[in-house]
């Protein structure tokens, strides 16, 4: 590495509600860190961050213990939640499974700050009827 070279990570947080309601519907859940075609991890031992704001629903992987484990959306299943913050995806090994917050319920959307919600919008107007995009 040369000299005086430092490399350093900087993320930029997005609020993704337009209001402060639906914060009392917050999940916690786990990505799924094996589905590598939601989460591309890169194999030069870069970073990955899933950004806030990302559509999820449940992942088809089995979970360890019964538990749920959650993935990007892609246009199948039903829409649970949407991310509440970004997340520093590591690896594709179920190591790697990272416990994120989801809001999911009674919650006014900023939907630009939404990943994908113009190609999603109707999945998530249906899938999440409590909610208001804005």
């Amino acid at each position: 590495m040369p000299a005086n070279y430092k490399k350093t990570a900087s993320i930029n947080q997005v609020e993704i509600l337009r209001f402060p309601t639906g914060l009392h519907a917050i999940k916690s859940v786990v990505l799924d860190a094996m589905d590598a075609t939601a989460f591309p991890v890169p194999t030069d031992g870069s970073r990955f961050l899933v950004p806030a704001g990302t559509i999820l629903t449940l992942s088809a992987s089995p979970a360890p213990a019964g538990r749920k484990l959650y993935t990007k959306y892609a246009g199948a299943g039903a829409v649970q939640g949407i991310l509440g913050h970004s997340v520093d995806m590591v690896a594709n090994a179920s190591e790697a499974n990272e416990a994120a917050p989801m809001f999911f319920a009674n919650c006014v959307f900023a939907t630009e700050a939404i990943v994908g919600f113009t190609v999603y919008a109707s999945a998530l107007m249906n899938d999440l009827k409590t909610c208001l995009f804005q």
